[in-house]
């Protein structure tokens, strides 16, 4: 059982944006989380980076030290202590944490099992909702979607290899692509392109058709081959797109294609689609892998 060391909170003070860090930052407090949830904590929002809103542990509780509060509800003492936060803070920036929806009492914000894929989503929507900020006035760059990934203890962006033979689309890609929030890594030629996906992990490829030695079919057809790769999205580059060409590609194991030149929106859409595809079927596999925003 715990107490939350809380008097009085008369408003929401959001600290300025500094010259090294432009978003506007919150404060976050926790009440009642256990020593593997306050480190997953301290993970997730260290490495937040590409979140339109700073968020930082706040080593208070005290009275106007802190802007969002996460309170166990699982523990003893936990729903009468957000009952006390609610009530200080007027229902504004009170995270509730549990394992399942409790028909005793409403629903849980954040669930135990999707803590590290959830949290920084969750804390953006209390962000919005309750301190009306929207990302666009958040952060003047551009924003990112902020699908970031939990893996081997640290978060990343998801990755894509971009297979080109044109050193203009290559470059045309990557700064598309991070845009939107995707860390982007090019290649020449096919062959490269298996040998880069032998060494290092990525999320999605995008292929060009045309390409010397080996085309994008081919390209395609030996990663959907290698039992490692097969899950990888593979969205096809093409200045074609007769019937003919789409049923070589879906004979091939092409997720998608994409017609040159496209548009912002529509690689932001496929992107975006795929990638989630990936990042839930990895949460399914393991808690600690997922996404986190969106």
């Amino acid at each position: 059982m715990f107490q939350a060391d809380v008097r009085s909170h008369t408003g929401i003070r959001t600290l300025p944006p500094t010259a090294d860090d432009p978003r506007p930052e919150f404060r976050v407090a926790h009440f009642g989380l256990g020593p593997k949830f306050q480190r997953l904590l301290e993970i997730v929002l260290k490495h937040a980076r590409h979140n339109p809103y700073r968020f930082v542990l706040s080593n208070s509780r005290e009275q106007g030290e802190f802007d969002i509060a996460l309170v166990d509800m699982t523990i003893a003492g936990g729903p009468e202590v957000a009952q006390t936060l609610d009530r200080l803070l007027s229902g504004r920036g009170i995270v509730k944490v549990g394992r399942r929806c409790d028909d005793t009492r409403p629903k849980d914000d954040l669930m135990f099992q999707r803590f590290t894929a959830s949290l920084v989503a969750t804390l953006n929507q209390f962000v919005e909702r309750y301190f009306k900020v929207s990302p666009l006035q958040a952060w003047s760059r551009p924003i990112v979607p902020g699908l970031t990934l939990f893996e081997d203890g640290e978060i990343r962006r998801p990755r894509a290899l971009v297979v080109d033979d044109s050193p203009t689309v290559r470059k045309q890609m990557s700064i598309a692509l991070n845009q939107l929030g995707v860390d982007a890594e090019t290649v020449s030629s096919a062959f490269e392109a298996l040998d880069t996906l032998a060494m290092r992990s990525y999320e999605i490829v995008f292929a060009d058709v045309m390409m010397p030695e080996m085309d994008g079919y081919k390209l395609t057809r030996e990663i959907k081959r290698d039992l490692a790769l097969r899950g990888l999205p593979v969205v096809m580059l093409t200045s074609k797109s007769s019937p003919f060409d789409l049923v070589r590609g879906a004979l091939a194991g092409t997720n998608s294609y994409l017609v040159k030149p496209t548009t912002m929106q529509t690689l932001r859409a496929v992107t975006m689609r795929h990638l989630k595809r990936v990042l839930a079927r990895r949460q399914q596999q393991g808690p600690d892998t997922g996404m986190v925003s969106a």
